[in-house]
């Protein structure tokens, strides 16, 4: 949210020309640690906390919109199979609680899981994963990602699902997605 790279990678998400339909997944950032704070506090369900976590993501979302006016939203998944142009989408998961999904209601199951979950879901052949560290990702030491924070507990079980290639790229690397893209 705080990061210079913010802008740049926006830029080249949303004001440059695609080969091919690319769907952003916000983080929760500052608004996420918020709801993990509160819930310590005033001792919450992880259920009620993972829904206000969706609406954490689609805050960041609008909060992204006011950086870079290019950015198209779509809050509706099965909106994404209406789309004929080529182009770039934010997605706004607030309502994806009440879509009954196979997703468990925990902090076990952030945004890194929920993306990895809807390029599952829509059957992506590549998922990229922006990080503010480098991480040279390796599914057999998955536990080890974890330990790591490098993923959430979630993705190890939603690993198994996807059949798409997995990129991560550090905060830094936004050039490198012209090339990937």
């Amino acid at each position: 949210m705080q990061s210079e790279e913010l802008f740049f990678w926006l830029k080249n998400i949303f004001s440059h020309p695609k080969e091919s339909i690319c769907i952003v997944v916000p983080g929760g950032a500052k608004f996420a640690d918020h709801i993990r704070i509160s819930q310590r506090h005033f001792n919450f369900s992880d259920e009620i906390a993972h829904k206000m976590a969706l609406l954490a993501m689609s805050q960041y979302g609008y909060f992204l919109t006011e950086i870079n006016k290019d950015i198209n939203i779509i809050k509706n998944i099965k909106n994404i199979y209406k789309i004929k142009n080529k182009s770039s989408f934010l997605w706004l998961p607030d309502n994806l609680s009440e879509q009954n999904i196979d997703l468990p209601q925990t902090w076990d199951f952030t945004s890194d899981s929920v993306a990895l979950w809807l390029a599952t879901f829509l059957n992506a052949d590549k998922l990229i994963i922006v990080k503010s560290k480098k991480v040279n990702f390796d599914q057999s030491n998955i536990d080890d990602h974890i330990n790591k924070n490098d993923v959430d507990k979630g993705f190890k079980e939603l690993i198994q699902k996807y059949e798409g290639k997995l990129i991560f790229l550090e905060k830094k690397q936004y050039d490198e997605l012209k090339e990937i893209t």
